[in-house]
């Protein structure tokens, strides 16, 4: 009887020891980024899809919980603007289509609260700030005339990759459904401070991104 009892104590303990373990798990998904600009005027930022992956700790408080992550990102997007060649008498206008591939390693922290609460499945929203480093940066440039062919002279263009700032501030905030052990997540990260600042010319990176991912625990 006393073994028996010592069982069932000991798996009732487990049973609660367990319930107050983070869950610790991993998951990856596809991201659409557009800039924002202080000279929207002359600057107009298409969406480009890129990606992202990496790993979550939840820690369940309630129907409350905090969920740290480290991520990887590999972010997209075009600006579309217009240069002026380096010698040309007539001072002729240029179309300029960029295209930006920004590498990151991203932190974020999220508060969540579970608006339904099961074993088989939650519904969640979440809101937290975000903290990014850049690991890389690509620019690919395309010159245009007027009449859309190919300029391949020398232009005054006011992106380079030696403006990007090495860390940025983003505000994440969206919705979450889990169903046993995967969890799908839609976010918006608005950019808070620049993402690049040179000179009259600063903007700001905002995306939209959609995880699938696994709990282990």
């Amino acid at each position: 009887m006393r073994k028996l009892l010592l069982t069932v104590f000991s798996l009732i303990l487990g049973t609660a020891l367990m319930a107050q373990l983070p869950n610790i798990g991993i998951r990856a998904g596809l991201t659409a980024s557009k800039l924002s600009t202080n000279l929207s005027e002359d600057f107009a930022s298409d969406n480009q899809l890129g990606y992202q992956g990496g790993a979550f700790v939840r820690v369940n408080l309630g129907k409350f919980y905090i969920q740290p992550e480290l991520i990887y990102n590999h972010r997209s997007t075009t600006l579309d603007y217009e240069v002026k060649p380096v010698a040309d008498i007539g001072m002729q206008t240029i179309g300029a289509r960029t295209e930006l591939a920004i590498g990151t390693f991203d932190i974020p922290v999220i508060l969540g609260f579970k608006i339904i609460k099961s074993k088989l499945l939650n519904v969640r929203i979440f809101a937290g700030p975000e903290l990014s480093f850049s690991t890389s940066k690509k620019i690919t440039y395309d010159y245009t005339t007027n009449n859309g062919e190919d300029f391949t002279g020398e232009v005054v263009d006011p992106i380079t990759t030696e403006d990007f700032n090495k860390s940025t501030w983003y505000m994440q905030a969206g919705a979450g459904v889990d169903v046993l052990m995967f969890t799908f997540d839609i976010r918006y990260e608005k950019g808070l401070s620049d993402l690049y600042n040179s000179g009259d010319l600063n903007f700001k990176n905002n995306v939209w991104v959609f995880t699938l991912g696994i709990k282990f625990l």
